[in-house]
């Protein structure tokens, strides 16, 4: 083989790849600006908020009262401890709930 072919070659292998990489690179700062300019706008940024927060104490009480007994005790005791009237009967007394001495 000539260089000149091996570097056709080298050219037409790698030339898909560097387009799909600028491609994708280019779309994502364009998205990125969107996305700021977006959320920049009031109501738009507290529901966002208000969205990842309500994801946030769904997934908490998936975890905290559906997860098996092996795995999920300690866990679920440290959720029920945050709330005064949970029932904590079979959990030990957690660490933020000790007086200081």
């Amino acid at each position: 083989m000539d260089k000149n072919k091996i570097k056709k070659w080298i050219i037409a292998y790698l030339r898909q790849p560097i387009h799909m990489i600028v491609w994708v690179m280019e779309t994502f700062a364009k998205n990125r600006k969107r996305l700021a300019n977006f959320t920049t706008r009031e109501k738009v940024a507290g529901t966002i908020k208000t969205l990842v927060v309500a994801t946030f104490f769904i997934w908490l009480g998936v975890f905290a009262f559906l997860s098996t007994q092996e795995e999920g005790d300690r866990f679920t005791c440290a959720v029920k401890s945050m709330w005064p009237d949970a029932d904590m009967s079979g959990c030990d007394t957690q660490p933020w709930q000790k007086p200081a001495q």
